[in-house]
This record gives structure tokens, sequence and C-alpha cells, in this order.
């Protein structure tokens, strides 16, 4: 190959990697603001920058009460960071609380498949805020008590209903 080419090749390559490199550039249209961001601009109304207790009550997490805990300074109005920070933590418990159902659910429903004797298919175990439901079909009323008893072993159950019905 002739120098001039391997020249001009190396400098194509040089330039495409460093158009690769470069960040693409947006278009005023395409960048979007944060949700909560949004929400709060919604909620205040009368566009002074913070939220009365009246303008922050149109988001049904802020009641008085969760309004008042929000507003840190104690001002009687609630900013966008007092806001945004309260409601993320809100958000961050609710996905918590979730997982937390979620792996009280599978651990139940692991304990009633490893059981001699149990269907486990046939039991359905649902769970919210560690309240367990146990609901479907069973041969025998001993598997009804078994059950229960496991839900109940289950770390983070609060309490079982158990609705399990003895097949006739």
């Amino acid at each position: 190959m002739n120098t001039a080419f391997m020249k001009h090749l190396l400098m194509a390559v040089a330039l495409t990697g460093m158009a690769a490199s470069l960040p693409a550039m947006a278009r005023p249209d395409d960048i979007t603001e944060n949700p909560q961001i949004e929400a709060f601009k919604k909620l205040d109304v009368n566009k002074d920058g913070v939220l009365s207790v009246k303008e922050a009550g149109k988001d049904s997490l802020f009641n008085t009460t969760h309004f008042a805990k929000a507003d840190l300074n104690k001002s009687g109005t609630l900013d966008q960071q007092e806001y945004m920070d309260y409601k993320s933590a809100e958000q961050n418990k609710e996905v918590e609380r979730i997982a937390d159902d979620s792996v009280i659910t599978a651990s139940i429903k692991a304990a009633i498949l490893k059981e001699e004797g149990f269907k486990g298919l046939q039991i359905s175990v649902e769970t919210h805020r560690g309240v367990v439901l146990l609901s479907g079909f069973v041969d025998a009323q001993a598997q009804v008590s078994t059950a229960e008893r496991l839900a109940s072993e289950t770390t983070g159950v609060i309490s079982v209903k158990n609705s399990l019905i003895v097949k006739r």
C-alpha cells in the first residue's frame, strides 16, 4: 500500500473513533424533566415555586401528616427539594415493602412445595404488608393446618388468613 493511502485510512479511522466518542446532540424536545419535577410544577398552581398544603394535597401522598413531615424547614410550604426528597423516600419504602412481600410469598411457596403430601400448585399464597392469604384446595384438614403453620413460621409474616378448603 502506498503511504498517502495509509495516512488517509488512519485519519478516517481516527475521525470515526472520535465521532463515536462524542456525546449525541439532543434536541430540546428530546429532553424530558424528572417526573417529580414535572409533578411539582403541575401542583404549583400559583407558580410561586412552593406548594401550599392545599396544592400539595392534590398529590394523594401528601395528606396533612405527610405534608408536615416533608416540610423540614417548618415554613408551611414545600419547596421543590422537600417535595422530591419526601416523595422519593416514600416511594422507596413502597418498593422495599413490595420486595419484602414478594420474598415472603416465595418463601412460603417453597416451604409448601418441600412439604410431603402437598400439591403446592393448588395453594395460592398472596402477601400484602406481611399479611398472608392462603387460598385454594387441599386433600385433608391436616394440610390446612400445616400450610398455616408453614406460613406463620416464615420471617416477616405478621398474620395469616387461611382460606384453604378441603376437597370432598
